[in-house]
C-alpha cells in the first residue's frame, strides 16, 4: 500500500477566475499536511475490497470507527484574510466533522469536503473509508511442529468477525530455524525453533505470536555390520547409528526376519534360536524410510573336541593324528594344532605330525568357530635304531658260570632296545637276553672252547657279534705273597695263565683278635678298603709291590688288629672284559698282623 505523502491541491471543481479574496492574480487554494494521515491512492491496492468503485480518482482517507484525525489544512495564499474552512461530510452517520477533524462514527464509506470560508468553491475532497478495526487476532496451525524441509501452513482469526481488513503480515523471529511466506506457509529450514507472528495490516498493531518447533527427522541408518555370527544359545550385538547427528529422534525399532532362527531386542541384542541365516532390520522410529539391515548367521558351535590315540613317530618321519568334534553338526568343526615343543616335533594345518628328536610334547588343537574349544595329546617320538656294536670285544665265561655283555645302539637315544641273541656252537656257550635290557645278553660257559654270540635288533634288523671264549679263567691269578708290617700292606700276586691281565682289584678285611672288623674305610667307616693295580701282568708276570694304589684307607682306631684277609675279587682282560670272580673261587690270603 503507499500513502500519499505529499500535499493535495484541488482546485475549485467549477472552472471559475480568481478568487474573489485573492490578491493580484494568485489563486486561492487549500493545502491539506497529510504526512500523518492514512491517505492512500485511489490505486492503492491496499484499498481492493474496501472501498466502492473510485471512479473520480479521489485520495481515500481511511479512518477507523471511533478514530478521530485533526485535518491539518492551511488556507493559500497567506495574504488570504479568512483562513477558515469548513469540514462536510456526505454522511454525518459514517463519519462525524467538526470544526478542524473528522472522527468515525461506524463501518462505512462516505465522502469528506473541505472548503474555503473565503470561496466555498474552493474545495478538496476525499473519499472515506471508516473501517471496524481488528481489536484481536489468532493464529491457528495445524501442526506446531515442522519437519526440516517440510511446510505447515498457518491461517490468523480476527476479531471481531466484521473487521474490515482481516489481512495480516508474517514474519519469523528466526529464519535460520524456519521462514514464513505471505500466505503464512511456514518452511522448516532447520532443527530448532522460531517465533511466527502475524500482524494485522488495518494499522492496528494488533499482532498474534505461535512458537513452530522445526524437527530434524532421519534421515538414514547405519549398522556397525553388515553381517554377524552368533552361536545357537548365545548373543551378539548390533549397533545402530542414525543420521544426521541433530535428528531429534534417535529411536530405532528393532526386527527379525525369522524369529525361529535368531530374535533381537530393544537394543540390538541377538540372540541365536537355531542353525540358519536371517536378516536383522533396524527401522527409524521417526522416519520408516531409513532402514539398514544386517545379515545374521546362527552357527552351532563345537562344543566338545577329543583325540583318538596318539599316532607312533619316529625322527624325521610323519605320522596323523585322528580326533572328533561334537555335536555332529557344528557349523565349523576346523581345528587348528600347534605343538607345545617344536624340538621334539611339529604339526601341520591337517593334523600330521613330523618327529625332529626323540622325546615326548603336547599337541594343542583348538577350535576356529571362537568357542574356544581345546584338546591335548601328549605324542612320543621314537628314534630309530641305525646301527648296534658290541660294548666288549671277546667275552671270558667260566664253565658253568654265566655272565653278561651289552650291545651299544646307534644312536644313544635310539627308542626300542629290543634285541634277540643267539650263539654260533651252543655246545660251548648258551646267550639268553636279560630280562628287563634286552640290548644285554647272558652268556653261560658250556664247554672249554670258542665260539660267537650275535644279537639282532628288532628296530631295524642291525647285528653285532661278541668273541666267547670259555675256560678256568678264575684260575688266572695266584696270591704269593701276602704280609702285613706297621701300616704297610704288601700282597704279590702271579699271572699263571696265558692272558694279558691289565688291571686287578684286591679287596683287604680288618679283623680283630676275635674275628670282629676293625674300622679301615674312611669313607664309609667299613672294614673293608681296596688295592688296585693298574700296569699290565703278561703271562707268568707278578705284581710290583709299589705299583698298586690303596683306596679310601684309613688307620683302624682299634690296637688290637689281629689279621688282614686278602682276596682277589676281579681283573681286567686286554683292557676290554672285566672277570668278577666268583666268591667260592676269589683267591684268598689271611696275614696275621708282625708287630
Amino acid at each position: 500500500m503507499k500513502k500519499i505523502l505529499i500535499p493535495l491541491l484541488v482546485l475549485l471543481l467549477i472552472c471559475t477566475g480568481l478568487s474573489a479574496g485573492a490578491e493580484g492574480n494568485e489563486e486561492l487554494r487549500l493545502e491539506v499536511n497529510t504526512a500523518k494521515l492514512p491517505v492512500y491512492e485511489s490505486s492503492d491496492p491496499f484499498l481492493n475490497g474496501l472501498v466502492s468503485e473510485n471512479t473520480e480518482e479521489l485520495p481515500v482517507l481511511v479512518i477507523p470507527v471511533k478514530k478521530t484525525f485533526r485535518i491539518p489544512v492551511s488556507v493559500m495564499p497567506k495574504s488570504v484574510k479568512n483562513k477558515k474552512v469548513t469540514l462536510t461530510a456526505e454522511n454525518p452517520e459514517i463519519l462525524k466533522v467538526n470544526s478542524n477533524g473528522v472522527t468515525g462514527q461506524k463501518k462505512g464509506e462516505t465522502l469528506l469536503t473541505i472548503a474555503s470560508a473565503e470561496d466555498p468553491a474552493v474545495m478538496i475532497r476525499y473519499r472515506v473509508a471508516v473501517i471496524q478495526p481488528v481489536t484481536r487476532i489468532s493464529v491457528i496451525a495445524s501442526e506446531k511442529s515442522v519437519a526440516a524441509g517440510g511446510t505447515v501452513t498457518l491461517t490468523a482469526a480476527f476479531a471481531p468477525e466484521d473487521a474490515s481488513i482481516q489481512r495480516v503480515r508474517w514474519i519469523s523471529s528466526n529464519e535460520k530455524a524456519a521462514t514464513v511466506d505471505e500466505n503464512g506457509t511456514v518452511t522448516g529450514v532447520a532443527r530448532g525453533n522460531a517465533r511466527i507472528s502475524a500482524i494485522a495490516e488495518d494499522g492496528s498493531n494488533i499482532r498474534a505470536n505461535i512458537s513452530i518447533q522445526v524437527i530434524q527427522n532421519p534421515e538414514t541408518v547405519q549398522l556397525d555390520k553388515a553381517e554377524v555370527t552368533v552361536d545357537v544359545g548365545k548373543t551378539g550385538t548390533l549397533k545402530a547409528t542414525v543420521l544426521p547427528k541433530n535428528a531429534n529422534d534417535k529411536n530405532v525399532v528393532w526386527t527379525s526376519s525369522d524369529e525361529s532362527i535368531a530374535t533381537v531386542n530393544a537394543s540390538g541384542r541377538i540372540t541365536g534360536l537355531k542353525l540358519g541365516e536371517c536378516e536383522i532390520i533396524c527401522t527409524s522410529r521417526a522416519n520408516g524410510e531409513a532402514v539398514a539391515k544386517a545379515t545374521v548367521h546362527v552357527q552351532q558351535p563345537v562344543k566338545k573336541v577329543t583325540f583318538g590315540e596318539a599316532p607312533t613317530v619316529y625322527v624325521n618321519e610323519t605320522g596323523k593324528l585322528t580326533w572328533n568334534t561334537e555335536p555332529a553338526d557344528a557349523t565349523n568343526p576346523a581345528l587348528t594344532f600347534r605343538s607345545v615343543n617344536e624340538k621334539v616335533l611339529t604339526v601341520s594345518e591337517d593334523g600330521t605330525v613330523t618327529g625332529v628328536k626323540a622325546g615326548e610334547a603336547t599337541v594343542i588343537a583348538m577350535t576356529t568357530d571362537g568357542s574356544n574349544r581345546q584338546a591335548r595329546i601328549k605324542v612320543r617320538v621314537y628314534q630309530h635304531v641305525t646301527g648296534v656294536h658290541m660294548k666288549r670285544k671277546t667275552a671270558y665265561i667260566d664253565l658253568g658260570a654265566t655272565s653278561s655283555a651289552g650291545a651299544i645302539l646307534e644312536p644313544a637315544n635310539a627308542t626300542n632296545h629290543n634285541m634277540t641273541w643267539e650263539t654260533a656252537d651252543a655246545s660251548i656257550a648258551k646267550a639268553e637276553p636279560v630280562a628287563k635290557q634286552k640290548n644285554r645278553v647272558n652268556i653261560t660257559g658250556v664247554s672249554a672252547g670258542e665260539t660267537t654270540v650275535t644279537g639282532t635288533t628288532e628296530d631295524g634288523g642291525f647285528k653285532a657279534s661278541i668273541l666267547v671264549k670259555v675256560g678256568d679263567w678264575e684260575k688266572a691269578l695266584k696270591i704269593t705273597e701276602a704280609k702285613v708290617q706297621g701300616a704297610d700292606a704288601l700282597v704279590t700276586l702271579k699271572n699263571t695263565s696265558e692272558l694279558t691281565i691289565t688291571s686287578v682289584t684286591v679287596e683287604v678285611s680288618v679283623l680283630d683278635n676275635e674275628g670282629k672288623p676293625v674300622p679301615c674305610n674312611k669313607k664309609d667307616n667299613s672294614n673293608t678298603f681296596q688295592m688296585v693295580y693298574k700296569k699290565t701282568l703278561e703271562p707268568g708276570a707278578s705284581t710290583k709291590e709299589k705299583e698298586w694304589k690303596i683306596v679310601n684307607y684309613k688307620l683302624p682306631e682299634s690296637t688290637t688288629v689281629h689279621e688282614y684277609v686278602v682276596k682277589v675279587t676281579e681283573f681286567e682282560i686286554d683292557h676290554d672284559w672285566i672277570k668278577l670272580i666268583r666268591k667260592r673261587n676269589q683267591p684268598t690270603k689271611k696275614c696275621p698282623v708282625h708287630l
